[in-house]
């Protein structure tokens, strides 16, 4: 074929990934997006955190672990190789402290067994295929170790917690990586940025696809040889209309809220903080003084088989899930005592699963089964997390780029 046309579906971070990935490789790409702005949905409402593994201790296989820690060793150097060197420094928070709460699903004894699997699985990656692995702009080095009785908890002293984990694991500012990541997308001569756009669906033509588009009110098509569908929650409803089957697990969507807040005067700073195991919460202090706040019983707000129907920019219905997530947190960390709420949006997590976190059982403790599949041109890409998404960003681009010699 001559010079193909590629399209990517979706500008989250995983659409802009595997656009970079392409890019980089020297492919002309058209990117779409459904928002008036790239990576402005779920790549930007969440608390940042790139997985280490520690989160999934209920997955005894270690096969989430493994996948986290593979994602996470490659997510800074594939974006600095597409995009020049970014300032992790700046970004990147201090260690978590994971806090397990009394009622945890988890005893002490499991959890630490579980890290210390974590670390033999880390003295693995020395090497791996994509990159040099390095974790957000700095090596590991001890990864974990448990808190001792007399460490300076944050929680209230009143509490029984049954034991803290001092951990490497860090977030990034996700406002800071959108701008950026933005910013090289408008700027890329290979790399066309079209927003405001739906998908309604696809067809196979000869030798491609016809992509069937709403603009502004107005139906339009786009020919293209070769796709990536990388929607979030519309990536499902997508591939059906060119025939690819349904994941044969099911998937779940959620809402959850992420909230901003500000720390009343005279507080102690608090600490970046992930309440283990099971429906809880994470506390992720940025630098610029603003604090991500979660409490999942408040801040979930919905739960079901099918993508959520109802808007996600009711800004009543944001507040009021603002205030009660907050409220419930400064019953455990006095350090939120008068804090000012910022800010408070909805985004969509996609998973595969039938119940909730508070099931040990549930499928949401293992995210193993995600990915790149490939069906005669199209490309779906299942992102799991966004720790993984550079990884499989770079995966679909070398997939594509192959396709095309």
């Amino acid at each position: 074929m001559g010079r193909p046309r590629i399209v990517v579906l979706g500008a989250g971070l995983q659409g802009t990934c595997v656009a970079l990935a392409l890019a980089h490789r020297g492919h002309a790409v058209t990117l779409i997006e459904s928002r008036p702005f790239p990576l402005s949905a779920a790549s930007l409402r969440n608390e940042g955190k790139i997985h280490l593994g520690f989160v999934y201790a209920l997955d005894q296989s270690g096969a989430t672990q493994r996948k986290m820690l593979e994602g996470a060793l490659c997510f800074a150097p594939l974006l600095d190789r597409w995009c020049g060197e970014l300032p992790w420094h700046e970004w990147r928070s201090e260690g978590f402290l994971y806090a397990v709460m009394p009622d945890s699903i988890a005893e002490v004894e499991t959890l630490h067994a579980s890290y210390t699997s974590l670390s033999a699985l880390l003295s693995e990656m020395a090497e791996h295929e994509l990159c040099c692995p390095g974790y957000l702009g700095r090596e590991l080095s001890w990864l974990w170790r448990a808190a001792g009785e007399d460490a300076d908890s944050p929680f209230d002293r009143g509490l029984s917690m049954k034991g803290f984990f001092e951990t490497e694991e860090a977030a990034i500012d996700p406002r800071h990586l959108a701008a950026r990541l933005e910013d090289q997308l408008r700027r890329h001569p290979l790399i066309e940025l079209r927003c405001g756009i739906m998908v309604d669906g696809a067809e196979r033509r000869a030798g491609g696809f016809r992509l069937n588009l709403q603009e502004a009110g107005e139906a339009s098509t786009l020919d293209a040889d070769l796709v990536a569908n990388c929607t979030w929650s519309d990536r499902a409803r997508i591939d059906a209309t060119v025939g690819i089957p349904a994941d044969a697990a099911p998937l779940c969507y959620r809402v959850k809220h992420q909230i901003m807040v500000e720390q009343a005067p005279g507080m102690r700073p608090l600490v970046p903080i992930t309440m283990v195991q099971g429906p809880y919460g994470d506390v992720v202090p940025r630098r610029d003084g603003q604090v991500y706040i979660s409490w999942y019983p408040e801040c979930c707000t919905y739960f079901g088989e099918l993508p959520p129907q109802q808007s996600l920019e009711d800004p009543e219905v944001a507040q009021s899930v603002a205030e009660r997530s907050l409220t419930a947190l400064q019953e455990w960390l006095p350090d939120l005592a008068g804090a000012r709420i910022v800010s408070s949006a909805a985004g969509v997590i996609v998973a595969r699963g039938s119940t909730d976190i508070e099931d040990p059982q549930s499928a949401l403790h293992r995210r193993e089964a995600f990915g790149v599949n490939s069906y005669d041109g199209w490309w779906t890409v299942d992102t799991g997390k966004l720790t993984n998404a550079p990884q499989l960003g770079e995966i679909t681009g070398a997939q594509i780029s192959e396709a095309v010699k």
